[in-house]
């Protein structure tokens, strides 16, 4: 085609037609710019149409992750109201005598007041979308939005559980450790090492304590804390799965 052109050129211009040459050249340029043009047009759509199919393939992702992540919210909700309830009774107990002491579970109580327990959330989807720099495909979406938003409650439930295991590592523990028994109080996860211990204290002393109730306290203020972040989660989770579901198989 290239070589046609060039001897109608050729021709023109041994002939002595220069002003067709010109009209001529003028229209060959229009022919390529409109061949760009329209080869441009085809790319565009053709990109278009792979970016659509891996949003929705990616949409879909997120539907299914963010399902299970609403699980693992409510599995993790159950130990922390467990952990909340055990404390919450073992403040009731400050000042009780010893033979209402002796009327509870004290081990099995201490034991649930420190769940041992992770949030670990299915967020390969997400990482796989923000580390390969895929936000651009839901740039008008409120679906970027969500995932930013999921990103910075992410980093707060992470400062409220490493308060909450810090207060516990370096505090309360610390302080228990010369009051109970740790190897009974482990008993209750049926550990291979744990049992009944043979210098086991008396616990009455440390329920006069108004150190107990105050550590109680505080525990009780980080769960709640944790609490808050798990509510304003599942918010989020149901917001993502609500804009996804489209894209699902459901």
């Amino acid at each position: 085609m290239i070589k046609l052109f060039r001897k109608i050129r050729q021709n023109l211009l041994l002939e002595g037609k220069t002003t067709k040459y010109f009209k001529y050249a003028v229209g060959e340029i229009v022919l390529v710019v409109i061949g760009i043009l329209i080869a441009l047009s085809i790319n565009n759509w053709n990109q278009e149409r792979l970016n659509g199919f891996e949003k929705r393939e990616l949409l879909s992702k997120l539907y299914i992750e963010f399902k299970s992540n609403k699980n693992v919210v409510a599995n993790f909700r159950i130990a922390e109201e467990r952990a909340i309830n055990s404390s919450m009774e073992l403040m009731s107990l400050i000042g009780a005598s010893e033979k209402e002491l002796l009327r509870h579970n004290l081990d099995n109580l201490l034991f649930q007041s420190f769940p041992s327990n992770e949030l670990a959330f299915a967020d390969n989807a997400v990482n796989g979308i923000v580390q390969n720099g895929r936000l651009n495909l839901f740039e008008n979406d409120s679906i970027t939005s969500l995932l930013n938003h999921w990103n910075s409650l992410s980093e707060i439930r992470k400062i409220r559980f490493e308060k909450l295991d810090a207060w516990n590592n370096e505090h309360f523990l610390p302080f228990l450790l010369s009051h109970i028994s740790f190897k009974e109080m482990d008993s209750n996860a049926h550990y291979k090492w744990a049992g009944t211990s043979k210098v086991k204290p008396s616990y009455y002393p440390l329920f006069q304590k108004v150190e107990f109730e105050n550590f109680l306290d505080n525990a009780l203020w980080l769960h709640q804390q944790i609490i808050e972040r798990l509510d304003e989660t599942d918010l989020l989770i149901e917001e993502v799965i609500q804009a996804t579901k489209p894209y699902s198989n459901d």
